[in-house]
């Protein structure tokens, strides 16, 4: 699941800021659709292919240095399609070809295992794109698989254990559900403390039920499972609005024919940083496990499930080294190279509200960037450093 919704999703605003907030947006929309139309995106890309910028201290402009390392980006959805859950994500089918046509052309395209293998070697590449999803939404097969095979885009899916033994949607799915069809005009739930939502259109649900997830996100896990069984028996979900939303194994093996790779996104999707060590062996170990069993090869990549800095944590980074995976993704934005902590890779997530020319000016503002000179090992620690060093052993 994304770690942040779009940006349709927003604190309460009062009618006037939302005006001027809706009127910069479509004024950020039409300089970039200019800027896409004109040529000026391609000429950032082809600059960034040779060229990155350089913030220096005390400078207001950066300065342009030739790229002397290789950078990858990683890119992080969640659904393609229109209907049913995940509620937050309405990304069409003919939106994500094109952003597969655009990949393919554009740039160099590689797999999540080529890429990590490149991070290792530190061979300097052209800028490199790799292709994720997260949870395993049913979608993936009807309409993302087509588009994949068709450009040849090796793409990772990151699976939900449970859900693909059980067939059923992440449980933040059906607090989504069960807010959007909540009766009466207001909604009471205890959070930190009791809320009273006001109740109004979709987008207005959906960003209720954003802040209840934001908040089951800070509380051990068992507080979390006890909060939603309490919350169903109040507002239930119809199963029919839930049924046949995740890939079955028989479609993931038959993606795996054509050329998709899956990893781990633990057993039930808490928020890892929520879990007593303990129950590591249950959701990082046992969702790496039945993933290999069901489909006969080693599974050795992972995704924090929701993926910011406050969702993971060190002990679980140790845990993963020694049950065997090589490479951890998060949902922290930006791009990777070969000091980037392979169990703290980063992502850009692309959801419904992002058009061809921002995705395109996206992908080449981001390799025209060049990395912080106060924090050359991208927030590699010495706990990462030792653990990169121990993976390697691995």
């Amino acid at each position: 699941m994304s770690a942040e919704l779009s940006s349709k999703i927003t604190v309460s605003r009062s009618p006037r800021t939302r005006r001027l907030a809706g009127i910069r947006e479509r004024v950020r929309r039409s300089v970039i659709n200019i800027m896409y139309r004109v040529g000026l995106v391609r000429f950032v890309e082809r600059v960034a292919s040779r060229f990155e910028l350089r913030r220096s201290t005390g400078s207001r402009l950066p300065s342009v240095r030739r790229r002397i390392t290789p950078k990858f980006a990683i890119l992080c959805y969640h659904r393609v399609g229109t209907d049913g859950v995940p509620l937050f994500s309405h990304l069409k089918p003919n939106e994500f070809e094109s952003q597969m046509r655009y990949l393919r052309k554009h740039y160099r395209v590689a797999s999540l295992d080529q890429l990590c293998r490149e991070l290792q070697e530190a061979r300097l590449v052209e800028p490199t794109v790799a292709v994720t999803f997260d949870d395993g939404y049913r979608d993936l097969y009807t309409q993302a698989f087509p588009a994949l095979q068709k450009y040849r885009i090796p793409a990772t899916i990151y699976l939900i254990g449970r859900c693909m033994e059980t067939g059923e949607p992440p449980w933040y799915d059906r607090i989504f559900v069960a807010v959007k069809n909540a009766p009466g005009n207001t909604l009471e739930v205890q959070l930190d403390r009791l809320r009273r939502f006001e109740l109004g259109p979709a987008e207005v649900r959906l960003q209720i039920a954003w802040q209840i997830v934001c908040y089951l996100r800070t509380i051990s896990d068992p507080s979390r499972r006890a909060w939603c069984a309490k919350f169903e028996q109040v507002l239930p979900v119809q199963p029919a609005e839930l049924a046949e939303r995740m890939l079955t194994w028989e479609q993931v093996r038959e993606m795996q024919k054509g050329g998709v790779l899956f990893g781990a996104h633990t057993m039930s999707h808490p928020a890892v940083s929520q879990l007593d060590p303990s129950d590591f062996d249950e959701e990082l170990l046992r969702s790496r496990r039945l993933l290999e069993e069901r489909l006969g090869v080693p599974v050795t990549d992972f995704a924090y499930p929701f993926g910011k800095h406050s969702d993971t944590n060190s002990v679980a980074e140790e845990f993963l080294v020694r049950a065997g995976y090589r490479s951890a993704v998060t949902t922290v934005e930006g791009y990777n190279q070969p000091t980037t902590n392979p169990f703290r890779l980063r992502r850009i997530q692309i959801d419904d509200s992002v058009s061809m020319a921002s995705f395109a000016l996206t992908l080449g503002r981001l390799f025209l960037e060049s990395p912080d000179p106060l924090k050359s090992t991208d927030g590699m620690d010495d706990l990462s450093m030792q653990v990169q060093q121990r993976r390697c052993e691995v």
